[in-house]
């Protein structure tokens, strides 16, 4: 393993001063998407000119990083779960997971307890403060490869594609371990499927392009839609595919995207009953191309990412009302994470990253018309990028597999790798 390091440790009085006063303000985004509709959306700024305010060399990062009471968290590839502070990028704790080399699975704090999942199919929880492991439990040999989804006590979480289709179990657990419930389906499984939370009832997709509505309270499968089914959606697609994202909700609408191929994919819009847990036949299916992105909704706009790993991707911005597209941004990688929005003063800015090796880290803003470069940034390491980023406090943090996680910010810092549109 190696050990963490900050690169940019000196800094002068005023901008650790400047940088200490705009986090005191900061929104948290404790976990996937920030919270349990995995709205993506944050009232925090991004930074305009940003700089590398510290980096930290871990094991491979292949997740979003999650911010909680001014502590970063992230599980590495190792099953290392690490808590930085976010101002400095100094090492708090780390304690260590039962973990292989590849985590995918975002973890979620309740402001108390970290709650993270492993590629060796276990769950556990971790003091925030201190890092000593709570309790841990070996549930599956199935790997857990989708988001913590953490809501009012309740841990959602669901098994992975591991051994192909079978029956797979949806979990349900309270804040000390104790399962609730586990919704079992002949499924191929979940992959970055995390759940959403509307009402009494939670939602997920899984990867044979099923949307699933379960009670929250006893774990009762109340509706499935197969995104196929012509005749439960008017706008249904033979060719939907794969659910490869996880669900958000807003204002009585579920949002997800699906990949049939390459060039193949659908971002959707469906809506839903919070008071039966019922679909209904409302919204659309727009094609998009490939996607596994997890849709942002913000004033009559959808925002996601298309393109799969090694080919061209782009940013879309659809009309909520319709699923037209208002425009799309072209980018040198396909978008698989999922976007995290910046909405401070009407200005819209969304930033992601491209999954390619020797990635880049964008900042779009949505000037209404179009959407244009603020900045982008291509990290020194040259490693890959899958994980979505988050956003904090007017900083940006996400890692790469390289094993480095980097904060951005307008403060003193190192300006190398980035271009700027002015």
């Amino acid at each position: 393993m190696k050990s963490t390091c900050i690169r940019h440790p000196i800094w002068t009085f005023a901008a650790l001063l400047l940088f200490v006063v705009s986090f005191s303000a900061a929104e948290d985004w404790p976990q996937f998407q920030r919270d349990a509709t995995k709205s993506g959306l944050t009232g925090d700024n991004v930074p305009i000119k940003p700089a590398v305010i510290w980096s930290a060399d871990l094991q491979s990062v292949d997740l979003q990083p999650i911010i909680c009471l001014g502590t970063v968290y992230v599980l590495a590839g190792n099953g290392t779960l690490w808590a930085l502070d976010e101002v400095t990028g100094g090492v708090i704790w780390k304690s260590q997971m039962d973990g292989r080399a590849f985590q995918s699975s975002t973890p979620a704090c309740d402001g108390e307890r970290i709650y993270a999942a492993s590629d060796t199919g276990d769950l556990a929880a971790f003091d925030a403060r201190t890092g000593e492991m709570i309790w841990t439990d070996h549930l599956t040999d199935k790997r857990f490869e989708c988001p913590v989804t953490y809501a009012d006590g309740r841990i959602f979480l669901g098994e992975s594609i591991a051994y192909g289709k079978g029956l797979k179990r949806y979990f349900s657990f309270d804040r000390d371990g104790n399962e609730y419930w586990n919704a079992t389906a002949e499924t191929s499984g979940y992959l970055w499927n995390g759940a959403s939370v509307a009402g009494d009832f939670v939602i997920w997709g899984d990867n044979d392009g099923m949307l699933v509505s379960v009670n929250l309270t006893d774990g009762t499968i109340v509706d499935e839609l197969d995104l196929r089914d012509e005749s439960r959606i008017s706008f249904a697609k033979e060719d939907a595919g794969r659910i490869r994202s996880s669900v958000s909700y807003k204002d009585g609408y579920v949002y997800t995207s699906s990949e049939f191929s390459l060039n193949i994919g659908y971002a959707w819009k469906i809506g839903f009953d919070q008071t039966t847990g019922l679909f209904e036949d409302d919204g659309w299916g727009t094609a998009v191309g490939f996607s596994t992105s997890t849709p942002v909704v913000y004033n009559g706009r959808a925002y996601l990412g298309v393109g799969e790993h090694g080919q061209l991707g782009e940013l879309v911005c659809l009309d909520d009302s319709s699923g037209e597209l208002i425009w799309s941004y072209p980018l040198d990688g396909g978008v698989k994470a999922s976007p995290a929005v910046s909405v401070n003063d009407d200005e819209v800015r969304i930033c992601f990253v491209t999954a390619k090796v020797d990635t880049s880290a964008y900042c779009i803003e949505d000037t209404g018309r179009e959407g244009e470069l603020l900045w982008s940034f291509n990290p020194p390491d040259k490693g890959y990028a899958v994980g979505s980023v988050a956003i904090s406090g007017g900083s940006v943090y996400f890692g790469t597999d390289s094993g480095t996680l980097y904060c951005l910010s307008d403060e003193a810092g190192e300006e190398g790798g980035f271009e700027n549109k002015t």
